[in-house]
C-alpha cells in the first residue's frame, strides 16, 4: 500500500539576514564558476547562439558534473541540432539526477518521436502526471505515436483529451484530422483540418493535413500545392517531406522526390520509410544493387514492427517465425506466422506455434479465436485440444478448459493419470490452486499415487494448510513405511505443523535406516539452524563432508549454516571450494550470489549471476539472481530486460509474477509492470498484493477507470479490510474528490488503525481544510506511539508550519538522534534555528546539502541562505539547481528573482516573478514577490 510521503522541504518564509556566516575557505569556488558559465550559456541560448551555449555549458559541467540545469539546457540544444544520441545522454543524466520531469518531458517525447520509438513514448510519457499547461502537447505526442502504430481509436482519444483541456490547441485538431483520414473518413478529416486553419492559418500541420486529404482523394496537383505550402512553413517536417516524395514519385518527378528523401535521410537517419522509398525509386530506375542496399537498411530498421514488408517472400516466413520464436522475439515471430497462416491456412503446425506465442504473451482470447476453428477442422489433434484448454484456462474460462482437457485426455488413449499430469503441468506454470484441485482429484481416485500425493503435500504446506499436508503425508507413509522419501516428507509436514520434536524423530529415523540419506540430514541441519543450534548443524554437516568431500549439496548447506551464524568469510571459503569442484553448478553459483550480496560485494555477485545465466538462462532462480545483482550494481538498463524475461518465464506462477512486477515498478518500467500484474491477477484473483499493486499502477501509470472498477470489486470481496478503502481513497484523491477520499481513509483507519492509514487520513484531512483535526489526530497518535517516527516527523512539520518553533525543535532533536543523517530533518531544523536566532542554521543547511545534493529542498535552502548573506552568485547556482529539480515551485522562482535583482538583472527577475505569481499558488514570500514585481515594473 502506498504511504503518502512527507514533504522533503519546508519552504522558507522571511529569512533573517545572516552576516559573517561564510565558510572559512572557498568551498563554493567550483559551483560559483559553474554558475557563471551557465548564466553565460543561458544568455547565448536566448540569443540563438547554440554553439557558444554548448561551449559554456560544457565548461559549467567541467566545474560541476551534477549541475542539473546545465544538463537540461544542453539536452534541449542537442535536440534542436538533431544530435539525438547526445541529447539522449543529457536527458538521461538529468533524469538520474532527479530533474523535475516537467522540464524535460516534451523533449523526451520529441526524442522518442525522432527515433521512431513509439512504444517507448507510450510507455513512459503519461500526461496525467503533469499540469494542464503541459498535458495537451503530451496527449498530441501520444496521439501521433498511436497513429504511427495504426491504433486509430487510441489516437483519437488522445487528441480529444488534448482538445478538452485546450480547445484552441491546433496540433490536437490537426491530429484529429490525420486520424480521421487514416480511418477513411475524408469528410470528417477535412472539417477538422479547416477548423485547424481557422485557429491558426499559418500552421504547417493543418496544411499538411489538407494535402493528405487531397492526396487520398487523388487530387494530386492540389495535394502538391498544400504540401509545398506546409514545407515552406516548416522545411523540417518529416511526414510532409515523405508524403511529398511519394506524391512526386506518383507524378514521375523522381529527381524532386529524391531531394526530399535525401533531406529526410540526412535530418532523420532513424526514419526507415525514406530508405524504403529510396529503394523503390532506385529499383524502378534500374539501380538494382543500390536499391538492394537501401532495402536492407530499411529492413534492419522496420523488420521488428513491419514484417509485412517481407510478405511477398512466403518461403521465408515460416523459417523467420521459427527462428524468432527460438530467440524469444515473440512479437516479430507472431507477425511472420500470421502472414504465413494467411497464405497456407490448411497447415495446423504454424497455428500451434502461433498459439503458444500468444499464450506466452498472455493473450489467451486471441489464442482461442485462432485455435477454435483449427481444432474443429482437426478434432483428433491432441496438441490442439491441449493448447486450446490452456488458452481457456488462462482466460479464466475454466469450464471450457475442462472440456478441452477432457478431449486431450481422451485422445491420449484414456490414460487415467491425465488428471495428475494436468495438475503437475499447472503446478509447473505456477497455478497452485488449480493444480491443488487436480491433484486432490487424482489422489482421491488413487490414494496410492505418489505422483499425485507427494506434490500435493508440498502444495498444502506452501499454502499454509499444514494440517491437510500432515494427514496426506501420514497416509502415504503408513502405506509405505519403509519408503525413506515418504518418511522425510512426513518430517517436513511435521515441521510445517510446528511439531518439531516429532519431525526430528522422523528425520533421525530416516537417517538411522540410511546414514547416507542426505535429504534427511540436510532437513535435520535446517531444523538445528531454525532452533539456532549452529554448532550442532555444523558438526552434522562436517561429518557428512568428511565422508563425501566432493558433494556440493553438503558444501553449500554448510556454507548456508555459516552464513546464518554470521560467519560470512567462512561461508565464502566453503563456496569457493565448491566452485573448484564444479564452477558451473547452479546450486553453488546461486548461493554465491546471495552471499556476495549480503557481504556488499556487488561486482562478485553480478559475476556469479552471469555465470549462472550462461549455464541456464531460462531458470527462474537464475533470472531472479541476475536481476538482484543488476539492481545492486545500479545497472537499470540491463535489469529492465531481465525483468521482462522474468515475467515471461514466470508464466502462471503468481508469486514469481508479482516479484517480477515489483522489480519492474522499482525500476520505473510501469508499462511492463502493468502487463505483468494483469497476468498475475488473471492467474489468481485472490492474490491481494498483486490486486493492490495493479490498482495503484493503473491509477498512476495506466487507465484510472480500470483502477476504480477493480477497487470497487475488491471492496465487495473484502468489506472488512482496510486496503480496498485505501485504494478507493487514492482514486478519489487522484480525481481531486477530497471529501470522498477522506471518507474512505477514515473508514480504513477505523478498520485497521496503523501508520499507513493514519498518514493517509492525516493528508486527506488537510486537503479537506480540516487542519485542526489533522493536527489533533497526529498529536494523539504521537503521544501514544512515541517510537513511530513517520507520524512524529509529520507532527514536527505541523509545529514548524504553525510557527511553534520551540516544540518543533524538540521533535527534530528526537528524530535526529534516531536518524542523524536524514537531510529532511537537518534542513527543517536549519529553518527552525533561523527563526530562533541560532547561528547553526548555515552549517546545518550545508550538511543537509552534502547528504542530499540532488534534492530541491537542500539546494533551495542553501541557496537562499547564501543570497541573504550576500553571497549572491554562490546562492544563485544552488537556486538554479533547485528549480531544475522542482520547477513547479513558485517560491524557488521568487528566490531566483531576488538573487537576479541583487545582480541588477531586473528583466530576468521580472520574468521569474511573473512565472511564480502566474501559478496562483500560495507560497512563503508571496506578498514580498508581488511588491518586488510592482517595483520592477
Amino acid at each position: 500500500m502506498r504511504i503518502s510521503k512527507l514533504p522533503r522541504r519546508i519552504t522558507l518564509g522571511t529569512w533573517l539576514m545572516v552576516a559573517g556566516l561564510a565558510p572559512e575557505h572557498s568551498a563554493f569556488a567550483d559551483d560559483v564558476l559553474a554558475g557563471q558559465y551557465y548564466e553565460r550559456a543561458l544568455q547565448a541560448y536566448r540569443e540563438q547562439n547554440n554553439d557558444e551555449a554548448i561551449i559554456e555549458l560544457k565548461n559549467a559541467l567541467q566545474q560541476n558534473e551534477r549541475y542539473v540545469a546545465a544538463h537540461v539546457l544542453l539536452g534541449d540544444i542537442y535536440l534542436q541540432k538533431k544530435s539525438l544520441s547526445e541529447a539522449e545522454v543529457q536527458l538521461n543524466l538529468a533524469k538520474q539526477m532527479g530533474v523535475d520531469p516537467s522540464l524535460i518531458v516534451e523533449n523526451q517525447a520529441k526524442l522518442y518521436t525522432y527515433e521512431i520509438r513509439y512504444n517507448d513514448l507510450l510507455k513512459e510519457i503519461d500526461p496525467v502526471r503533469f499540469s494542464n499547461e503541459l498535458r495537451p502537447s503530451l496527449h498530441v505526442y501520444r496521439g501521433n505515436a498511436y497513429l504511427q502504430l495504426n491504433q486509430i481509436s487510441e489516437a483519437l482519444n488522445e487528441f480529444d483529451s488534448a482538445a478538452q483541456i485546450d480547445p484552441s490547441h491546433v496540433a490536437a485538431v490537426v491530429g484529429r484530422a490525420n486520424a480521421l483520414l487514416k480511418r477513411g473518413d475524408l469528410k470528417g478529416a477535412e472539417l477538422a483540418a479547416d477548423r485547424a486553419m481557422q485557429i491558426q492559418p499559418d500552421d504547417h500541420g493543418a496544411w499538411f493535413a489538407k494535402g493528405s486529404i487531397k492526396h487520398a482523394s487523388m487530387e494530386l496537383e492540389e495535394a502538391l500545392k498544400f504540401y509545398d505550402k506546409a514545407i515552406g512553413l516548416n522545411p523540417d517536417h518529416v511526414d510532409t517531406r515523405l508524403a511529398r516524395a511519394g506524391l512526386l514519385m506518383d507524378l514521375k518527378q523522381d529527381d524532386k522526390a529524391k531531394q526530399d528523401l535525401e533531406y529526410v535521410r540526412k535530418a532523420y537517419p532513424f526514419e526507415p520509410k525514406a530508405a524504403y522509398l529510396h529503394s523503390v525509386l532506385l529499383e524502378r530506375n534500374g539501380e538494382k544493387e543500390a536499391a538492394a542496399k537501401e532495402l536492407v537498411i530499411a529492413a534492419d530498421t522496420i523488420s521488428s514492427i513491419k514484417p509485412e514488408y517481407l510478405s511477398a517472400h512466403s518461403s521465408t516466413l515460416m523459417l523467420s517465425g521459427l527462428v524468432n520464436f527460438s530467440l524469444q522475439r515473440y512479437d516479430l515471430a507472431a507477425e511472420y506466422l500470421r502472414l504465413y497462416t494467411k497464405q497456407f491456412p490448411e497447415q495446423s503446425g504454424p497455428y500451434k506455434l502461433l498459439a503458444t506465442i500468444l499464450l506466452k504473451k498472455n493473450e489467451p482470447e486471441q489464442a482461442i479465436d485462432l485455435l477454435r476453428p483449427i481444432q474443429m477442422r482437426n478434432p483428433q489433434d491432441q496438441r490442439l485440444a491441449y493448447l486450446l484448454g490452456n488458452a481457456f484456462m488462462q482466460a479464466g474460462k475454466h469450464d471450457m478448459a475442462n472440456i478441452m482437457f477432457g478431449k486431450a485426455a481422451a485422445l491420449s488413449g484414456g490414460d487415467d493419470t491425465i488428471q495428475t499430469e494436468i495438475g503437475l503441468n499447472r503446478l509447473a506454470m505456477g497455478q497452485e490452486q488449480a493444480a491443488t484441485q487436480d491433484l486432490e482429484t487424482a489422489y482421491k481416485k488413487n490414494p496410492d499415487s505418489l505422483q499425485a500425493g507427494i506434490p500435493l503435500v508440498a502444495l498444502k504446506m506452501s499454502q499454509g494448510d499444514s494440517e491437510s499436508a500432515l494427514q496426506i503425508a501420514q497416509a502415504l507413509h503408513k502405506k509405505a513405511s519403509k519408503n525413506l522419501t515418504l518418511l522425510n516428507l512426513l518430517g517436513a509436514a511435521q515441521v510445517s505443523n510446528g511439531q518439531y520434536k516429532q519431525a526430528r524423530q522422523s528425520f533421525e529415523k530416516a537417517i538411522e535406516s540410511d546414514p547416507n540419506f542426505l535429504a534427511a540430514q540436510i532437513n535435520l541441519s535446517k531444523l538445528d539452524v531454525g532452533e539456532r543450534k549452529f554448532d550442532q548443524a555444523r558438526q552434522r554437516l562436517q561429518a557428512l563432508h568428511q565422508k563425501e568431500p566432493a558433494n556440493l549439496d553438503i558444501l553449500v548447506e554448510l556454507a548456508k549454516v555459516e552464513q546464518s551464524a554470521g560467519r560470512l568469510d567462512a561461508a565464502n571459503d566453503l563456496l569457493e571450494r565448491a566452485k573448484k569442484l564444479d564452477s558451473k553448478s547452479l546450486l553453488v553459483l546461486l548461493a554465491s550470489v546471495d552471499l556476495n550480496l549480503q557481504m556488499g560485494r556487488t561486482t562478485e555477485a553480478s559475476a556469479a549471476a552471469q555465470a549462472a545465466e550462461a549455464v541456464d538462462k531460462n531458470n527462474l532462480q537464475v533470472v531472479d539472481a541476475l536481476a538482484r545483482s543488476y539492481l545492486a550494481n545500479n545497472n537499470r538498463e540491463k535489469a529492465l530486460g531481465v525483468f521482462v524475461r522474468m515475467a515471461d518465464l514466470a508464466r502462471f506462477n503468481v508469486k514469481q509474477l508479482y516479484k517480477a512486477a515489483r522489480y519492474q515498478i522499482d525500476a520505473g518500467d510501469y508499462y511492463e509492470a502493468i502487463k505483468t500484474l494483469k497476468k498475475a491477477v488473471l492467474v489468481d484473483e485472490g492474490h491481494i498484493p498483486s490486486q493492490i499493486a495493479l490498482v495503484e499502477m493503473e491509477l498512476n501509470h495506466g487507465k484510472p477507470v480500470f483502477a476504480a472498477s477493480r477497487a470497487e470489486s475488491l471492496l465487495k470481496r473484502y468489506p472488512k479490510r482496510a486496503f480496498p478503502h485505501q485504494l478507493l481513497g487514492d482514486i478519489a484523491l487522484h480525481d481531486q474528490n477530497f471529501s470522498l477520499a477522506n471518507s474512505h481513509y477514515q473508514a480504513a483507519f477505523e478498520l485497521e488503525p496503523d501508520t499507513t492509514s493514519l498518514m493517509q487520513l492525516f493528508d486527506s484531512l488537510h486537503k479537506t481544510n480540516q487542519s485542526d483535526k489533522a493536527f489533533a489526530l497526529l498529536e494523539q497518535w504521537v503521544k501514544k506511539h512515541p517510537k513511530d517516527y513517520a507520524p512524529m516527523a509529520a507532527f514536527a512539520n505541523e509545529l514548524l508550519q504553525i510557527g511553534n518553533f520551540k516544540e518543533a525543535e524538540k521533535y527534530y532533536d528526537l528524530l535526529l538522534k534516531q536518524f542523524p543523517n536524514e537531510p529532511q530533518f537537518l534542513n527543517n531544523l536549519a529553518y527552525v534555528y533561523l527563526n530562533l536566532g541560532n547561528n547553526k542554521a548555515l552549517s546545518l543547511a550545508e550538511q543537509a546539502h552534502k547528504l542530499a545534493p540532488d534534492q530541491a529542498a537542500t539546494n533551495d535552502t542553501l541557496g537562499w541562505i547564501l543570497v541573504n548573506s550576500g553571497q549572491i552568485e554562490q546562492g544563485l547556482h544552488y537556486l538554479r539547481n533547485a528549480h531544475s529539480l522542482q520547477s513547479q515551485d513558485p517560491e524557488i522562482r521568487y528566490h531566483i528573482a531576488v538573487a537576479l535583482t541583487k545582480l541588477q538583472r531586473n528583466d530576468e527577475a521580472r520574468q521569474e516573478l511573473e512565472q511564480a505569481l502566474k501559478t496562483n499558488r500560495a507560497f512563503n514570500g508571496m506578498e514580498q514577490a508581488k511588491a518586488l514585481l510592482e517595483k520592477l515594473r
